[in-house]
């Protein structure tokens, strides 16, 4: 218990002293400023001044019985604070120094201490609950700014947000997302028929293609152009977008795209000053033949990076591909007759991107036992095919085969793909892939001789 109490008395002494430290610190950091002075000096010397015409034989009216002289200096107090308040009182004490003392007629015989102490006292009470007052505005008002700077700062950083957020969703609903979708979009558009209205089959669904494009790598205004067997840019222009310009074969952009095969930009070839391209992206098929090329006149700024200009080669050397889809298919069926034409095109496409852009993607390979069970397990299996991959069935007595081409798929997809199957068999037959006797197979797609890969696992999957 006595200690308890010690504490308390501990506690109380340093909240007073720290009371005190306070005081003394903010009087401290006080700043006297020369108007205030004056301005109390002369409200003062007025209001000593104004007594002393009312009633000159008691100019501080100290013979009434209220203190009208100290409600003058607690009014300055209480405007200027407490230092300017005992400033207004020593004046006051000056003048019955200077008007009172030997002056025997006002009835005033001494100095009236309770008068001027207690006055005192009163002005400095008052001033000290100015500075206060005037110390927690001051305090409120600095925190009150930073608020509202940081409520302005958020307010911009929300609208930027907002802004962003907006495009980025716009752009969402109108381009594809991913490689993958990207992907997917140009091999529907080289699976087109050739439109009778363009100007050579070469060139099946180029519009198309290059809005695709377009859109993905936001290009403004962009031309695709032939290229001939001898290596000049023909006349005519098989697709564009936005507002075309003549052909500039002299362009250092277009020169450099051609000299060496691949995409050049303004920063690339250095130029002393701006041409008429920005870009130059050419079509190169999997035999190595240069057909044509993609001259970009505009170009959002900030599509005008390394990221970008790779996507716009792997879509166009991809559209390449496609353009030659029976060069690709023969190098197949001249070892694999059996093998879908789309999926053997796939292939060839896809080990081309393995050698230029080191595009990961897998051949998966399933076998299923031919029974009731198995033919339903087959069923679900193959209906899971993703939106890019690329299906081959096949059976024999015994067994039936599907053959997954997944582009751009490597090791750890291949295996979540798998565990999504076992966990879907195991959802709707209560069963593994062990317990079904469903055997798995898979191989990543070579960068050459892809066609030999895919004999590879169709002949392990067909033996097993």
């Amino acid at each position: 218990m006595e200690n308890a109490i010690q504490t308390a008395k501990k506690s109380r002494f340093s909240d007073a002293l720290d009371g005190v430290t306070l005081y003394s610190r903010f009087f401290a950091k006080t700043v006297i400023r020369p108007v205030a002075v004056i301005e109390v000096v002369g409200y003062m010397g007025a209001a000593i001044g104004v007594f002393y015409l009312i009633n000159p034989q008691d100019p501080l009216l100290l013979l009434l019985s209220y203190p009208w002289i100290w409600l003058v200096a607690t009014a300055l107090a209480l405007r200027y604070g407490a230092l300017m308040g005992v400033l207004a009182g020593l004046m006051i004490v000056l003048a019955w120094e200077i008007l009172y003392r030997g002056y025997q007629g006002n009835g005033v015989l001494s100095f009236p201490v309770m008068f001027m102490s207690g006055g005192l006292v009163q002005v400095i009470l008052a001033g000290h609950v100015r500075d206060v007052w005037s110390n927690l505005l001051v305090r409120a008002n600095g925190i009150n700014g930073y608020l509202n700077d940081h409520l302005a700062s958020l307010t911009t950083a929300h609208y930027l947000l907002r802004v962003s957020h907006d495009r980025l969703e716009r752009d969402l609903f109108t381009r594809p997302a991913t490689l993958r979708s990207a992907l997917e979009h140009m091999r529907e558009i080289t699976a087109l028929p050739t439109d009778a209205g363009e100007p050579d089959s070469l060139f099946k669904g180029a519009q198309a293609a290059l809005d695709l494009i377009s859109m993905i790598c936001q290009l403004g205004s962009a031309t695709l152009y032939a290229v001939t067997p001898d290596g000049q840019v023909a006349d005519e222009s098989h697709a564009s977008v936005g507002t075309p310009i003549p052909l500039n074969r002299d362009d250092p952009v277009l020169m450099d795209c051609l000299a060496r095969q691949s995409l050049s930009h303004l920063k690339a070839v250095d130029a002393e000053k701006l041409g008429s391209y920005y870009v130059a992206a050419p079509i190169v098929q999997v035999s190595g033949d240069l057909i044509g090329v993609l001259l970009v006149h505009q170009i959002h700024f900030m599509a005008l990076n390394h990221d970008n200009m790779q996507l716009m080669r792997v879509l166009l050397d991809y559209y390449g591909d496609g353009l030659a889809q029976h060069q690709l298919v023969g190098r197949v069926h001249r070892l694999m007759p059996q093998c879908p034409y789309g999926f053997a095109a796939e292939l060839e496409r896809i080990s081309h991107l393995k050698k230029l852009y080191g595009i990961d993607s897998s051949l998966v390979a399933l076998s299923f036992p031919r029974s009731g069970p198995g033919d339903l397990q087959f069923q679900q299996v193959t209906r899971q095919l993703r939106s890019l991959d690329m299906l081959w069935t096949d059976q024999n007595d015994e067994r039936q085969f599907s053959l997954f081409l997944m582009p751009l798929t490597e090791g750890d997809g291949v295996l979540g793909y798998m565990n999504r199957i076992e966990a879907g068999l195991q959802q709707t037959f209560q069963t593994t892939l062990a317990e079904a006797e469903i055997r798995f197979y898979s191989t990543s797609v070579k960068p050459r001789d892809a066609d030999r890969d895919l004999k590879t696992i169709y002949d392990q999957v067909r033996a097993a």
